[in-house]
């Protein structure tokens, strides 16, 4: 089995371990089967939110009444429009702080793809960081 190292992302604190193989048993699904590429997004998605996420929105995505931080498994803004997703994150929304000054565009679609998909979401979709960066100059408009 061999490991690649990911590095492409300026948002990794520290170089991140990519197995291939892991991530297919993990992510691919009798519905959606991942390319190797749509896996790395995915698992360093994961890892994203673990470190910038999680705090808040908790590791299994099941949110914090305490702080007003949502749930985002089963959440209508996760599984609805990326726009509306994209735009929550970098502008803030609620509780939600502005991330358009902390998170990069890549890492920002990588963290949003890994929402999509996982804790049941399944959305089967990956947020272009073309798209991330349109609206960041847009203001979402």
């Amino acid at each position: 089995m061999a490991l690649l190292v990911i590095t492409a992302c300026s948002d990794l604190s520290e170089t991140e371990l990519f197995d291939p193989g892991m991530a297919a048993q993990v992510w691919n699904t009798a519905d959606q089967v991942w390319n190797i590429d749509e896996l790395e997004i995915l698992e360093n998605g994961k890892s994203l939110y673990k470190g910038r996420c999680s705090g808040c929105h908790q590791q299994a995505g099941t949110g914090s009444t305490t702080i007003g931080a949502p749930a985002l498994k089963g959440s209508a803004v996760a599984r609805g429009s990326t726009d509306i997703l994209i735009t929550t994150v970098l502008f803030g929304r609620g509780s939600m702080p502005a991330f358009r000054m902390s998170l990069d565009d890549a890492g920002l679609a990588r963290i949003l793809s890994y929402v999509r998909n996982a804790w049941g979401n399944d959305m089967n979709d990956i947020v272009q960081v073309s798209r991330v960066a349109e609206i960041r100059t847009t203001g979402g408009n």
